[in-house]
Formats: C-alpha cells, sequence, structure tokens
C-alpha cells in the first residue's frame, strides 16, 4: 500500500505541472509575507484547538516574532494549554520547535504548560532518532539562546547522528532508515541539516567536510530559474529555495553570489516568483499556504540580517532580558522514542510554484499537507 501511494502521490505532482502562473512581485515581499501571515483570514489557525500542537501555528509564532512583527495574541496561552494537554505525546521536533516559538516570543521555555521544555529537550537519545526533523531542530533549538545551558556532549550526539544519515551523493534524508520506499536525499532536509550544523563548521573538521558535500549537493538541485526543489519531479518549490537561503545565510554565505546564480538568477530573486499578488506564500499546487509564507519570510528575514550583519535566524536576539539558567524541574522526556512510521509515503516538504489543474493533483496536495503537519 505505501509503495502504491508513494506511485500515486508521484504521478498526481507530474499532473500539477500542465501550466503555470506568474504573479507580479510585490514591491517590498517581507512586508507583504508579513502582513499575509498576521491576517487570521488567511491562516485560518484554530487556537481552541489544544488537543495536540499545530506545527503551522509555532512555526508562524517564531517566524514574526524573529523578524521584528507581533505574534498572534492568543498564541501564549494557546501554547500553554497544548502543552499541558500533550507533553506525554510530543516528539523531539515538537520539543524543539516550541522552545524555539516560545523563547523567540519572550515567554520562558521552562515553565510551558507546566513543564520545563529544556530539560525535556536536554533529556532525549538523539542516538536513537531516525526522522532527521528530530535531530536539526533540537540542535537549532539547543543553540538558539545563550541562555540555554545544554551539555556540549548532548549536541555533539545529535551532530554524529546526523552527519551518520549524510548519503553518498552529499545530501540528507528525511529518514534515516527505509520504510519501503528507499532512502534518499532531499533538498528541503539538506538545508535543514546544514542550518543545524552551521555553528560548528569552522571548530569541527568532520562537520566541515559534511557540510561542503552538502552544498555540493544542493547547487545540483538547483534550476535553471535560480530557484531549489526537486530535479526528480521537475517541481520547482518556494519551500526549498527559501531553505537554501537560510543555509547560506547561516554560513554567512551570500545567497546572490555568483556561485550560487543560475542563468545570472540568485535565489534570492527567484523567492519573488512564489509569492502571490495578495502576499501569500504560493506552494506547490500554486495556492496561498501557511506552510510556504512563513518559509519565504524567513528566508528574506535570514538574507536582511545577513547584509546587515545582525545574528543568523535562528540566535535569539530581539529581547533585553534572557530567562536564567537553573536547574531543571521536570527531566521527563515525551517522546523520546523514535518516531513512527508514517502512514503514508514520504515526501519532501517541497513544493512547485505551478497551478493544480485537475483534482487528482488536489488529492495530492491535501494528502502532502497531512504529512507535514505531522512530522514537521
Amino acid at each position: 500500500m505505501k509503495k502504491t501511494i508513494s506511485i500515486l502521490l508521484s504521478v498526481l505532482l507530474v499532473c500539477a505541472l500542465l501550466t503555470t502562473t506568474v504573479f507580479a512581485a510585490p514591491a517590498d515581499p517581507q512586508q507583504t509575507l508579513t502582513a499575509w501571515l498576521q491576517n487570521a483570514d488567511n491562516t485560518q489557525f484554530d487556537y481552541t484547538d489544544t488537543s495536540y500542537p499545530d506545527s503551522l501555528v509555532d512555526w508562524t509564532a517564531f517566524t514574526l516574532a524573529q523578524s521584528g512583527a507581533a505574534p498572534d495574541a492568543a498564541y501564549a496561552d494557546y501554547i500553554d494549554e497544548v502543552v499541558k494537554n500533550s507533553f506525554d505525546s510530543l516528539y523531539p521536533s515538537d520539543l524543539a520547535r516550541i522552545v524555539l516559538s516560545t523563547t523567540a516570543c519572550g515567554l520562558d521555555a521552562r515553565v510551558i504548560g507546566g513543564h520545563d521544555l529544556l530539560a525535556a529537550l536536554g533529556a532525549v537519545d538523539y542516538t536513537s532518532q531516525v526522522y532527521l526533523s528530530s535531530l536539526a531542530f533540537p540542535l537549532l533549538a539547543m543553540d538558539f539562546s545563550t541562555s540555554f545551558n545544554f551539555p556540549d556532549s548532548t549536541k555533539q550526539s545529535i551532530i554524529n547522528t546526523l552527519l551518520a544519515a549524510q548519503q553518498a551523493d552529499g545530501g540528507f534524508p528525511y529518514c534515516s532508515v527505509d520504510e519501503g520506499w528507499g532512502i534518499s536525499s532531499d533538498c528541503d532536509t539538506t538545508a535543514m541539516a546544514v542550518q543545524a550544523l552551521a555553528p560548528y563548521y569552522e571548530t569541527d573538521e568532520t562537520v566541515r567536510e559534511a557540510v561542503d558535500k552538502a552544498l555540493v549537493y544542493l547547487k545540483a538541485q538547483q534550476f535553471d530559474t535560480g530557484a531549489f526543489g526537486s530535479p526528480v519531479f521537475g517541481t520547482q518549490s518556494g519551500e526549498s529555495t527559501a531553505q537554501v537561503i537560510l543555509a547560506l545565510c547561516a554560513l554567512g554565505l551570500d545567497p546572490t553570489a555568483e556561485e550560487y546564480c543560475k542563468n545570472g538568477v540568485s535565489p534570492v530573486a527567484a523567492l519573488e516568483s512564489f509569492i502571490s499578488e495578495n502576499g501569500g506564500g504560493l506552494n506547490y499546487a500554486n495556492t496561498e499556504d501557511p506552510l510556504t509564507t512563513y518559509q519565504l519570510l524567513q528566508a528574506y528575514e535570514a538574507y536582511a540580517r545577513f547584509q546587515n550583519g545582525e545574528p543568523t535566524l535562528f540566535t535569539y536576539t530581539a529581547r533585553p532580558s534572557e530567562p536564567a539558567t537553573e536547574p531543571a524541574t521536570d527531566t521527563t522526556a515525551p517522546g523520546t522514542e523514535s518516531e513512527p512510521p508514517a502512514e503514508t509515503a514520504e515526501i519532501p516538504n517541497t513544493g512547485a510554484a505551478v497551478p493544480a489543474t485537475a483534482a487528482l493533483a488536489l488529492l495530492a496536495a491535501a494528502a502532502v499537507l497531512t504529512m507535514q503537519k505531522k512530522h514537521a
């Protein structure tokens, strides 16, 4: 069944490539993306459902806060209730994401929903994790604030497990074990792994070699338009393009440099083609999507910080006062087991700026969105 669904989704993605639509990019992409995310009519977030965290809500709050904009006022109460209700079932990727979002919003990650999320994040056995989101995001979270005091040994275990997952082509896979459809590198996961490893590039020779190989892989995924995505499916993706920009900026590399341009077009310039005339990010089905929108905004913010010589996006600098580091009071580590196999085929979080012209393509979009929400 898994192989059948995987083949079906592949066919449906190809069906989505029948025509293309070109929108005029807004004059100030960062401003319009921010405004789109702050409009509840666009995001349609349900703050009354506190049974389990919605990754779209968390990442949107993080992105707005790190971009100097105001997240939804309901977020603080929402995430407190979510953690209270679902703490025991949170995966490492959930913990990391919530640590990032709450800290960026000026909240104390040690007292969310009555739990110390920093202690829980540090108690995970990362050597058992097979989904790379449960390795890359925790490492990003641990390095986010200077007030965090995670042991170097814990970080090193994440780095070692990440590096062990790198493929021969230099890329990183979504999952490091074969769940029935093989193990293959993808652009998004590779870029996310590079972002997590970036702080160690100058001091760790093994990391430097791995990142250099990953950059070679990423450049091979670039289209003639300057955008990134999946050459296998022929799908250009605003999300993939954004993640590559984030990776380059994290390394202190200029994403508009000639080395990262195709036909004279940089990834930053290519990013504009994935913004609708209303200011939202366009996913592979050419529809506005919060997931695509917040990733585009992250890329623009990361590039702006790079230009201004400021700390990277995954560095907490927004507020002068940091929560003091104290001994953990709750060391329970929820969801520390390896994240379970997905019930449907694993597809990278990528999308192409092409329209879905048939009902089958919309079905594929729904399936992809379901997986993204489950594993982001």
